[in-house]
């Protein structure tokens, strides 16, 4: 390769690789020494960041032309990056800015542009700048729900909500919902309404206010619906089936909903109150016995009341309030379709 194709080589390689910092900026070709004339600055970095997310850019200076130069005493020539506003640097070459007061109140989203310059010594003596510029969004975090039940919260039940905000998972946080604030990112709540919001703020220090990073909000339902099993001392009984006139003694167990219960297990105790039962005698129309209590353990006992009662005749029976016990002690009244909770036997 001659000389020719060598200086063309080499001007070639200067104008398109960039040359970092700690590149000297002189070199040698033979006897002669060629030097870096202009450079252009260049910031690459994320283009969007959740506030509260340091936006981190990473600089360099990419060469534009070569001149030939005496050679330097000291190697090369070293630029120096200079932050500008609200930028700090991190090394030479790492352009920092904080994101917590980006974002006004209402705002979910900005465009946000910065400028930095390098500044450099040039061959002639002289201190020249050479500008870095660049811009990024930063926007409101989503809000991530860890719970069981991302999307809906059990009324008047203990819900361990637990939220994530993708991107400042290492840094201190704050949530707040219609039962106080706690730190961290998992709040117990019990609503009794229809749709609760939940706060997640980005604790400082220093006196600041906390940042507000944003809000979910999750409608509230009630648990589902439990099953009613009748048992009789000979086993498990549906609807229809016979039933001893003279040993009518009946269990009745309010089961809750199995994967309810896994998940909330302080939250699924059920209770029916008492039993409303109706006999009816052949074809006639049925009369009231009267209405029982089922005491703690669901059972309703009726051999007295059935002593006139014949074989083939009918009983009805009908529960009432069924209620479920929450993690508080609370009863909470279970709405049930009447066909839900009445059942019919045949006496045998």
């Amino acid at each position: 390769m001659n000389k020719t194709k060598e200086l063309r080589y080499y001007v070639m390689l200067a104008l398109y690789f960039p040359i970092l910092l700690y590149s000297v900026s002189t070199f040698d070709m033979d006897d002669e020494t060629y030097a870096v004339k202009d450079y252009r600055g260049v910031a690459v970095g994320e283009q969007t960041v959740v506030v509260g997310q340091p936006y981190k850019a990473r600089t360099f200076l990419t060469a534009e032309r070569l001149t030939t130069a005496k050679k330097s005493k000291d190697g090369g020539i070293q630029p120096t990056l200079v932050p500008e506003g609200d930028l700090s640097s991190r090394g030479d070459s790492m352009l920092v800015m904080n994101t917590n007061d980006l974002l006004g109140p209402g705002e979910d989203q900005k465009q946000v542009s910065y400028t930095a310059h390098y500044e450099a010594p040039q061959l002639s003596g002289t201190t020249q700048r050479f500008p870095v510029s660049g811009s990024f969004t930063v926007r409101r975090p989503e809000i991530v729900a860890k719970t069981e039940t991302a999307q809906a919260l059990y009324r008047r039940s203990l819900n361990r909500l637990r939220l994530s905000v993708p991107g400042i998972e290492d840094q201190s946080l704050r949530v707040e919902g219609p039962s106080g604030s706690v730190s961290g990112t998992t709040l117990p709540l019990s609503p009794t309404g229809d749709r609760v919001t939940v706060d997640v703020y980005l604790k400082r220090s220093g006196g600041a206010d906390d940042l507000l990073l944003g809000q979910r909000e999750f409608s509230v339902i009630d648990p589902p619906r439990p099953q009613i099993r009748v048992f009789s001392p000979r086993g498990e009984l549906t609807s229809g089936d016979p039933i001893s006139r003279r040993r009518a003694s009946l269990r009745f167990r309010v089961e809750a909903d199995r994967e309810f219960k896994n998940r909330h297990p302080e939250d699924a105790r059920y209770t029916a109150g008492s039993a409303t039962v109706y006999l009816r005698r052949g074809q006639m129309a049925s009369e009231k016995l009267g209405t029982f209590d089922l005491g703690d353990d669901g059972r309703l006992i009726l051999t007295q009341e059935l002593q006139g009662a014949e074989s083939g005749d009918q009983i009805i029976v009908r529960l009432n309030n069924v209620a479920r016990v929450n993690h508080r002690g609370q009863r909470v009244d279970v709405s049930l379709r009447e066909n839900g909770r009445t059942f019919g036997f045949v006496l045998s």
